[in-house]
C-alpha cells in the first residue's frame, strides 16, 4: 500500500471522529505554569494558564494561556538527594514540595468546565542540537562566566524580581518559610476525557504524501520514562505527536496530532564516579497514525529535548543526548581563589564576610561577628571542598526524561 493510500485512509477516519466525538481524550498533559506565588498551605486555591497548546488531530483546541484553576491538596518530602544538598548549603528547614491538582479549565468560548488530573511537578528547560566543534578550557570558562553575567542579569530585568529576591534570601538562611512560586510548571494529565464546545471549523486537507515517509521538524511527548542509568539497548521508545505536521504553507496536513513513532534505545551508558557523565540516544523507526493502521518506517532522531536544568544535557548531531556539569570549571576556580584569600590574615571584616562563603548566612555572620581567622579559612576551605567534590569527585548527572517530556523530532529522508 502506497503512502498516499495509507495517509488518506487514516486521515479521513480521523477527520470524521473529530467531528463526532470533538472532545480531548483522556491521558493527554495539560501543560500549567502558575500565575502567582503561593503559601505552602493545603487548602490554599491557585491559577495558572497553559505554556503549550493542545491540539486535536489537525487543529488547536486550547491556546496558550489558557486559564487552569485548582488547589494544593498537600505536601511531601523532596528527594534525598535535594535534601542532603540543602544540608550541605546549611539550609536545615524540613524541605516540601506541593502536592497540587487542577480541577477547574476556561474553554476558549469562556465557560468554564470541570477536569479531573493527575498533577506532577515539572523542572526542566529545552535543550537542543548543538554543534559537534570542541572548546578548549579557557573557551568553556568564558562561556561560563557569560552565563552567570546574564543570569545576574536576569535578576534585575526579567519579570517578577520580588520573589527572585525571596528566594535568593531563603537560599542563605538557616530556616525559612516555604512557597510555591509563581512560574512553577505541572504536567496535569487528564484522566476524564474533556467535552468542547461545538465549533465551525472543517477538517484540514490531507496533504499529496507521495511514495516517501514525511520529513521535518515534529512535536511530540514521550510515552515511557527513559534514563541512562536504568534504560538498556533495544529497550522501546515511543512518543505521540502533540502538534499536527503541516506543509509549509500551513493549508494541508502531512501528519495529524495523536499520530504515535515507535522506536528503540540505541546507546544507554549509565553515569560513573569522577564527574563521568550518563549518555542516551534513541531513535524512531515506525510510525502509527491515531487509527492503528499498519505501521510504516521512519527515520526519526532527537533533535531538542525538556532535561532538568542542573544536569547540563547537550544534543549531539546524531541526536544523542548526554549530561554535563553546571559551572565544573568556573566555581572551583573562584573558590579556589576565596580560599586562598583566607589564607590572609590581615583581611578585613568585608573579606572574612565574602571568603567564608558555602554554608549560607551562618558562615557569613559568624565569620564577621567572631573574627577569627582560622573560622574564616575554615569555611572557605569546606565550600571550596564541597564544589570540588560535588564536580570533579562524585559520581555525574544522568540524563532522564520522564513520562510526558516534550521532544522535537527530526525525519528525515533516510
Amino acid at each position: 500500500m502506497s503512502w498516499r493510500i495509507f495517509l488518506l485512509a487514516t486521515f479521513s477516519l480521523a477527520a470524521s471522529a473529530l467531528a463526532q466525538t470533538s472532545q480531548i481524550p483522556a491521558d493527554v498533559p495539560l501543560r500549567v505554569e502558575l500565575d502567582h506565588s503561593y503559601k505552602l498551605k493545603p487548602g490554599t486555591p491557585v491559577t495558572g494558564h497553559l505554556i503549550a497548546p493542545v491540539y486535536l488531530v489537525d487543529h488547536e483546541v486550547l491556546p496558550v494561556n489558557t486559564k487552569v484553576s485548582g488547589m494544593i491538596t498537600g505536601r511531601h518530602p523532596v528527594k534525598r538527594s535535594v535534601r542532603t544538598e540543602a544540608l550541605l548549603d546549611g539550609d536545615f528547614t524540613p524541605l516540601k514540595e506541593a502536592d497540587v491538582t487542577f480541577n477547574r479549565l476556561t474553554l476558549p468560548n469562556g465557560a468554564e468546565t470541570e477536569i479531573h488530573t493527575v498533577v506532577k511537578h515539572r523542572d526542566a528547560g529545552v535543550v537542543k542540537m548543538g554543534g559537534t566543534k570542541k572548546r578548549s578550557l579557557r573557551q568553556q570558562a568564558m562561556d561560563q562566566l557569560r552565563q552567570r553575567r546574564e543570569e545576574a542579569l536576569d535578576v534585575i530585568r526579567k519579570p517578577g524580581k520580588g520573589d527572585r529576591l525571596r528566594r535568593f534570601l531563603y537560599a542563605q538562611m538557616p530556616y525559612h518559610p516555604q512557597d510555591v512560586w509563581a512560574g512553577t510548571e505541572y504536567d496535569a494529565k487528564l484522566t476524564e476525557p474533556v467535552d468542547l464546545p461545538p465549533t465551525d471549523s472543517q477538517p484540514m486537507p490531507q496533504a499529496p504524501p507521495g511514495t516517501k515517509p514525511p520529513v521535518g521538524l515534529i512535536e511530540a511527548r514521550l510515552v515511557e520514562h527513559l534514563n541512562s542509568a536504568t534504560s538498556k539497548k533495544g529497550e522501546p521508545a515511543e512518543a505521540i505527536l502533540t502538534a499536527p505536521l503541516l506543509t509549509a504553507d500551513k493549508k494541508e496536513v502531512i501528519l495529524p496530532e495523536g499520530t504515535k513513532l515507535e522506536g528503540s534505545v540505541v546507546v544507554a551508558r549509565p553515569a560513573r564516579s569522577f564527574s563521568r557523565t550518563g549518555q542516551l540516544r534513541f531513535t524512531f523507526k515506525k510510525l502509527v497514525l491515531p487509527e492503528g493502521t499498519k505501521a510504516r518506517e521512519i527515520h526519526g532522531q532527537l533533535a531538542a529535548a525538556e532535561a532538568a536544568p542542573g544536569s547540563a544535557v547537550t544534543i549531539d548531531q546524531e541526536g544523542g543526548a548526554k549530561a554535563g556539569q553546571k559551572n565544573k570549571l568556573l566555581a572551583p576556580l573562584t573558590l579556589g581563589l576565596m580560599a586562598m584569600a583566607s589564607t590572609d590574615g590581615d583581611g578585613g571584616l568585608t573579606q572574612q564576610g565574602v571568603t567564608s562563603n558555602g554554608f549560607g548566612i551562618v558562615a557569613r555572620i559568624l565569620a564577621v561577628t567572631v573574627a577569627d581567622h582560622n573560622m574564616t579559612m575554615g569555611f572557605a576551605f569546606y565550600a571550596l571542598g564541597k564544589s570540588v567534590t560535588q564536580r570533579w569527585i562524585m559520581k555525574g548527572h544522568e540524563v532522564d526524561f520522564p513520562t510526558d517530556t516534550r521532544l522535537a523530532i527530526q525525519l528525515n529522508p533516510r
